[in-house]
């Protein structure tokens, strides 16, 4: 078992360009989204109306994206419910998220409602690039630190390759908020992932070391970042850092 420990570890410190897990490439920075103008109820019911028939029957992704761009002529809390829809239900992952962004430019407190809810969704919860958007659409309209209990769990539940992106989103909104219930998180997440104790009978198997130890190497750097956003402060370890937090404790 040591050996096989030592193996991955040596493995991981320069990994292959082939075989294994591949290394997730850092995704260019989207930029944010400008704020829509508000529009009256009368054209926000005209566009839904609009929406409502090109959506209809068997459309292909481009027919689908134009109809979901009849929502994007503004902001009215009537748009709320057929972006929902589609979030959750359309075939293309590029529409779903399209969809979720113009969510997230939507009234409040019927848009951020919204979104908070698609987090527990079980369609979003299978698509991580869509709920990566999701999380990224509540730090840009209406995040407070009662979701936070709803967001965390999405972290660590699985390292996989696709979910680095949702990780990426959650790190950044904890940076953007300064959210200091993230302190753990960050902390666990902080060191190079390798197990305490390679015989233990609870230590998962070398696949979820090898997945994390990838994860990990994609946005470490924003695990600091989201450390500094917290503290002010720099550091290199999780032991040095939770020594800094345990003296400098919130009052």
């Amino acid at each position: 078992m040591l050996t096989l420990l030592f193996t991955i570890v040596v493995t991981l410190q320069d990994p292959p360009p082939q075989g294994g897990a591949p290394a997730t490439p850092a995704a260019p920075v989207a930029a944010e989204p400008m704020p829509l103008a508000a529009v009256d109820d009368k054209a926000a019911k005209a566009a839904v109306d609009t929406f409502n028939k090109a959506a209809k029957g068997k459309r292909s992704m481009n027919e689908r994206m134009k109809a979901v761009e009849e929502l994007a002529q503004g902001a009215n809390k009537a748009f709320v419910k057929p972006l929902v829809g589609v979030a959750e239900n359309d075939e293309s992952l590029v529409v779903r998220k399209r969809a979720v962004v113009l969510l997230s430019l939507q009234p409040a407190p019927e848009a951020p409602r919204a979104l908070r809810a698609l987090l527990k969704s079980k369609k979003v919860e299978a698509a991580p690039a869509v709920l990566a958007e999701v999380v990224s659409g509540i730090a840009r309209s209406g995040y407070d630190t009662t979701m936070w209990p709803d967001i965390e769990p999405l972290f660590g539940s699985d390292y996989a390759a696709e979910r680095v992106g949702l990780q990426e989103a959650i790190l950044a909104l904890v940076t953007k908020h300064k959210e200091h219930k993230a302190a753990k998180l960050l902390l666990d997440n902080l060191d190079e992932p390798i197990p305490a104790d390679e015989h233990d009978p609870s230590n998962p198997p070398a696949e979820y070391w090898k997945a994390r130890w990838y994860a990990w190497k994609a946005w470490r750097e924003k695990v600091k970042e989201a450390l500094f956003a917290l503290t002010g402060q720099r550091f290199s370890t999780a032991a040095e850092a939770k020594a800094w937090l345990d003296k400098n404790k919130r009052k």
